[in-house]
């Protein structure tokens, strides 16, 4: 795998001003190693002139694909697109704000080289506010609860996959911030790095401190990880519990009629009711629901909101 090509994917929203820097430093530790590379970038709606910046870029390096969306999408359908044309036997996914140092990409295929398929960053030195460091550790000890899976850095935005692991991937929503969890539930090794980080030192922030998106995510995705394994028995034994307290507002309302006013009665009545109704159709609704969302999301759907696709010129010139 010494001698294989290496893609690197980078979202990029707004942040014209670093790409000429990010493309040189990337470029000499690829000439350092000696070793082939392509550059994926995925223009998610930026309106800084981050388009026009790359088409020039694409003069002094022939390697760099662009795909342009029509607006900003997020950074898991940006990465999707990114991986979806990688051709790369081991592919990086950073982040285009130079915060994460490319001179870290050596080590990150030294571990790959070791036997695991996902090296996930760990910035342990994090040049961030302590409001947003404090943020992300607590988003960390929630995934780290409920998945069973301990990282220190979940959400990190800088990783390397060996193929076989960024092809299994099918990144929805947010779900970009959970791509080490997806991955080691497929059954590929995953390990972590200490990463450098640095001050931004062009451009503004994208992060958001309100993250309901992220919490959303992480419920959906235990309820998915659950459904995976036993789906009948996952959404029944939750429609059971919807049944259980049906049969007890039920029946508590029956033996309590002349206790409570007829208000109270109406009450716990239409809970009862509501609940039967719920217990009754959720294993049916609600894995249908996920079967139809995994299956509608797919490359063919993720095409739809590209723009257009400008190959780098190594590849034009093999099609």
């Amino acid at each position: 795998m010494t001698d294989s090509l290496v893609s690197i994917i980078i979202p990029a929203f707004n942040e014209k001003q670093s790409l000429e820097e990010l493309c040189s430093r990337i470029s000499k530790v690829f000439e350092t190693m000696n070793r082939p590379f392509e550059l994926i970038f995925i223009d998610d709606g930026s309106t800084d002139g981050t388009f026009e910046k790359l088409l020039d870029l694409q003069n002094e390096y022939p390697n760099l694909l662009i795909v342009r969306h029509f607006k900003n999408f997020g950074k898991s359908l940006a990465l999707m697109q990114g991986f979806d044309l990688a051709e790369g036997e081991i592919g990086i996914m950073l982040d285009a704000d130079l915060q994460d140092q490319p001179e870290d990409i050596p080590r990150f295929i030294e571990k790959l080289d070791q036997g695991f398929d996902h090296v996930n960053g760990w910035r342990s030195n994090r040049k961030d506010t302590f409001l947003k460091r404090s943020i992300s550790k607590l988003f960390n000890l929630i995934t780290t609860f409920i998945f069973k899976f301990n990282v220190h850095d979940i959400n990190c935005g800088y990783k390397a996959f060996k193929k076989d692991a960024y092809k299994e991937l099918n990144l929805k929503g947010d779900l970009h911030r959970l791509i080490p969890a997806l991955i080691a539930n497929k059954g590929f090794k995953v390990c972590e790095i200490k990463i450098s980080h640095d001050n931004r030192k062009y451009g503004v922030s994208k992060y958001k401190l309100l993250r309901h998106r992220g919490l959303l995510d992480i419920i959906a995705l235990a309820v998915s990880f659950t459904a995976q394994i036993r789906p009948f028995h996952f959404f029944s034994e939750l429609g059971l519990a919807f049944l259980l307290i049906a049969g007890f507002t039920i029946s508590g309302w029956a033996l309590t009629r002349d206790v409570f006013s007829q208000t109270a009665e109406i009450l716990i009545l239409i809970v009862g009711l509501w609940s039967l109704f719920v217990g009754t159709i959720l294993p049916l609704f609600g894995f249908f629901l996920e079967i139809e969302a995994y299956r509608s999301q797919g490359v063919e759907w993720r095409s739809k909101l590209i723009k257009e696709t400008i190959l780098s010129k190594s590849r034009r010139s093999v099609d």
